[in-house]
């Protein structure tokens, strides 16, 4: 058992927590009824919001009177109202974290004395946590973790019309401008967002590009119209 961080706040102070974890990803089929066949066919499948239960124990409540205990208890009510959702971290899960959780159910106190509990709920929306950032200005990339991520590419470019990465699949994105040589270019391949020197030239990509996501494993990218090369992402877990 340890503690938990969320919505910025450190539980440590006044709980130790455990992780009551689920033994995996329980994920959501699409699926197509077809005459003649039993069942159905199943045609791909979502990953939907994880929840995640923790149970809370407070510490030192033997040493706290019954209204230290009650101002303790609304405290932490209060840090775990997040309606807009916060960062998790859990414990037990050393290095990383998960997005747009949200408190979604909680138990009662089994006691409200110096050996009280609780069970809290967190749904995750974003679903797969976050681990160690990584970043490489070499071509050949090792991409950790268990599920894909999306990387964030900053170019130095060269005098002239285009800049492009690549990967060794066929995909790219293509920017189509008249560069100066040191405009800085930022891909944000999540939002599928490009910048030069901060402005959004998103309106200068080819309509071929495609903004690409990194699985797990090795990669190797090619860069071209550009001087140098940084290639930032984070690890994802499952």
């Amino acid at each position: 058992m340890s503690t938990l961080t969320y919505n910025g706040h450190d539980f440590s102070e006044y709980v130790t927590a455990e992780l009551v974890e689920p033994a995996g990803h329980a994920l959501s089929p699409r699926s197509l009824a077809v005459p003649g066949r039993p069942g159905a066919a199943l045609l791909g499948c979502e990953l939907p919001p994880r929840v995640l239960r923790v149970r809370l124990f407070l510490d030192a409540g033997v040493t706290l009177t019954a209204e230290e205990r009650s101002a303790i208890r609304h405290e932490m009510y209060g840090w775990l109202a997040a309606p807009s959702g916060a960062e998790l971290e859990l414990p037990g899960e050393p290095g990383l974290s998960w997005r747009d959780a949200v408190v979604t159910g909680a138990s009662d106190w089994d006691s409200l004395f110096e050996d009280g509990s609780c069970e809290v709920e967190f749904t995750c929306f974003d679903p797969v946590a976050y681990g160690d950032g990584k970043s490489s200005a070499g071509t050949a990339l090792a991409v950790g973790g268990t599920w894909e991520t999306w990387p964030v590419v900053t170019l130095t470019a060269l005098a002239g019309s285009s800049v492009k990465v690549a990967d060794g699949l066929g995909r790219y994105v293509l920017v189509e401008r008249e560069f100066a040589a040191g405009d800085e270019v930022v891909m944000d391949f999540a939002a599928e967002a490009v910048t030069v020197d901060g402005v959004d030239v998103s309106a200068d990509v080819a309509v071929e590009s495609t903004f690409f996501s990194l699985a797990p494993g090795s990669h190797s990218l090619t860069f071209s119209g550009c001087s140098a090369h940084t290639v930032a992402w984070t690890e994802r877990w499952l």
